[in-house]
C-alpha cells in the first residue's frame, strides 16, 4: 500500500486530503450530518414505498368488494383506507374473495 501511495502523485494527494479532512472537527461533523441525512432520506423513501403499497392494496380490496357486494358501508371503507399493513390488506382481500356476504367480511376484519 505504501508503494502505491509513494509512486502515484494522485493517490498521495488523495491521502493527504483525507488526512486533512479527518483531522478537522468541523469537517467530521459535516460528514456525520451528511450520513444522518442520507439515512433519514432513504428511510423516508422506504416508508413512502410501503405506504404506496398499502394504498394500492386498499384500492384493489375496495374494487373487489364493490364488484361482489355493490355497496360498502362507510365504516368498512374507512377501516380499509386507514389500514397501513400490506400483509393485513392481502389477508382481507383473500377473505373478500371467499366470504358469502358483506356482514361476513365485516366480521372478519374486526
Amino acid at each position: 500500500m505504501a508503494q502505491l501511495v509513494e509512486n502515484n502523485p494522485l493517490v498521495m494527494g488523495a491521502v493527504a486530503e483525507l488526512q486533512r479532512f479527518s483531522s478537522d472537527p468541523d469537517m467530521r461533523e459535516l460528514e456525520r450530518r451528511r450520513k444522518l441525512w442520507k439515512l433519514e432520506y432513504y428511510s423516508g423513501l422506504t416508508a413512502a414505498k410501503e405506504e404506496g403499497k398499502a394504498e394500492g392494496k386498499a384500492e384493489t380490496l375496495l374494487k373487489i368488494l364493490r364488484k361482489r357486494f355493490n355497496k360498502i358501508p362507510r365504516d368498512v371503507e374507512s377501516t380499509i383506507c386507514k389500514m397501513s399493513d400490506p400483509v393485513a390488506l392481502d389477508s382481507w382481500a383473500e377473505h373478500a374473495l371467499d366470504c358469502q356476504s358483506m356482514a361476513d367480511f365485516t366480521q372478519a376484519i374486526r
